[in-house]
């Protein structure tokens, strides 16, 4: 079983450390009927579907905005394309999205995908201002509530990680003086702890290949458990290291 994990889990790259994800710079916004007065073909486009099936069609024809728009075409037109166009820049598809998606992500991915949502919320709300003069209130960040029901699903997540920090290492102070009978039992829970790990990582090859219709290939794919790969390695040469002390004594 554990030669099978190591198999299918290592690649050449395995051993480089995981490159997180890219943090969506904020800019600051120009005017935002500028930018609508412009040809509407040049909008950038996606396969993203309809979030919701009471959102605007984005792909309708282009009406004509006052300059500067009003709070109505605001939140009717302009307002949905500016969801579309973080999702964009996001790169997601909140109509695909699972809970499964959200706890294969490791606290770092969660951290820099919540930072990332949250300048695309700031955008819209700098671009309303630029316009209004003010920010915008609750009715008029309507728009908006799919990506806010997703920062709020991250929060969620990263709360829910941070009160179960998953596998840990058993706890054991080595001195010259341990007993056979301590180095042993120090022995048996690494293994116990080995196998809770070895477990996990089958489980998440199974559902990587289910999902994904192939086998584990990149250091890219076992990212979600890179983590847990590591303490598996780590607990592994703890192993041998307390044999090989157990052969001495």
């Amino acid at each position: 079983m554990e030669i099978d994990i190591l198999n299918e889990l290592l690649s050449e790259t395995v051993g480089k450390l995981f490159n997180p994800r890219v943090v969506y710079n904020f800019k600051k916004p120009n005017p935002v009927y500028d930018n609508y007065q412009k040809n509407s073909n040049n909008t950038s486009q996606t396969s993203i579907s309809s979030i919701q099936s009471d959102q605007p069609k984005f792909e309708q024809p282009q009406q004509k905005l006052s300059n500067p728009p009003t709070i109505e075409q605001w939140v009717n037109i302009i307002g949905p394309q500016k969801l579309q166009e973080s999702l964009t820049k996001l790169n997601i598809d909140l109509a695909k999205l699972t809970k499964r998606d959200l706890e294969m992500m490791s606290m770092d991915q969660l951290s820099n995908e919540k930072k990332r949502v949250k300048n695309e919320l700031k955008f819209y709300d700098a671009n309303f201002q630029s316009i209004f003069n003010r920010f915008p209130l609750r009715n008029e960040k309507e728009p908006m509530r799919p990506l806010y029901i997703y920062y709020k699903k991250l929060k969620q997540q990263i709360d829910k990680v941070a009160q179960n920090p998953g596998i840990q290492i058993p706890t054991y102070k080595q001195s010259t003086n341990s007993t056979q009978g301590e180095i042993q039992k120090r022995i048996e829970d690494l293994k116990k702890t080995r196998a809770e790990l070895r477990e996990k990582l089958n489980n998440f090859q199974n559902e990587f290949t289910t999902t994904h219709n192939r086998r584990i290939r990149f250091h890219k794919d076992i990212a979600p458990v890179e983590k847990e790969y590591k303490l598996y390695k780590e607990i592994k040469n703890e192993i041998q290291k307390l044999e090989n002390i157990l052969q001495k004594k």
